[in-house]
């Protein structure tokens, strides 16, 4: 679903080049949940970017559902934005003039023929907003932005979903009623799930666990087959 060759991202300032990634490459298969970690400044939410089509790498290839998003324009990203990717924030990115229900239902509106508003209604009563449909964002907590968000992200389907903190404005109840909502949603749709996070304990929930240093990989933990170094193997992962 999601394939990383030799991805490198660097600043030019001046005459002295700042490298952010400095040669990631990793396969995600469908419907597997990652949880992508790392200190401040590792390269996590610029990895998680690139990989949303948010910013293009300085070098290297990347591929979302078989298609390359590395050399593309940006009009043609946007389309592989809509369609492919569902996207959690920190901080929520709703739009202050819809309701909860518009919000949700702008992607398909979009980015899909037909009339979403069934199934826009359909994930708000999923994530326990079905009587705060016609509330604005002000109107609404914190906890309760971030389920809009959460149902926005997965209205038109997306194959992939990525989130970038999605717990990180939150108290700890809001928090993991926020995740446990979001990974009862990915079951459900099957959709491949990237998240960034720095919370060890949700990194811990995820099928799969990457950590970043230093703009490379340092660790792969697949629970099914033990933990694998990456740093160890850097000739084939990250030459």
């Amino acid at each position: 679903m999601i394939e990383v060759r030799n991805v490198k991202r660097w600043i030019q300032n001046g005459s002295r080049r700042v490298d952010i990634l400095k040669g990631i490459s990793l396969s995600i298969p469908a419907g597997q949940f990652v949880a992508i970690v790392g200190a401040s400044g590792s390269g996590k939410s610029t990895l998680l970017g690139l990989l949303a089509g948010l910013d293009t790498p300085s070098e290297g290839e990347i591929w979302l559902d078989g298609t390359p998003i590395h050399n593309l324009a940006e009009t043609q990203l946007a389309s592989v934005r809509g369609r492919k990717i569902g996207f959690v924030f920190q901080s929520y990115q709703l739009i202050s003039t819809l309701t909860a229900l518009e919000n949700v239902l702008l992607p398909f509106e979009l980015n899909v023929e037909g009339h979403g508003l069934a199934k826009a209604r359909e994930l708000l009563q999923a994530v326990g907003l079905g009587e705060r449909m016609d509330h604005y964002p002000i109107q609404l907590s914190g906890g309760e932005q971030q389920r809009v968000a959460l149902a926005r992200a997965f209205v038109v389907n997306p194959p992939i979903v990525m989130a970038d903190e999605p717990t990180g404005n939150l108290d700890s109840a809001n928090g993991h009623l926020v995740l446990d909502l979001l990974l009862e949603r990915h079951a459900h749709a099957g959709a491949t799930l990237v998240l960034v996070t720095h919370d060890p304990e949700i990194a811990n929930r995820a099928d799969r666990k990457i950590v970043l240093k230093d703009g490379m990989i340092i660790e792969d933990t697949l629970p099914s087959l033990g933990q694998v170094e990456v740093a160890a193997q850097s000739g084939r992962t990250n030459g």
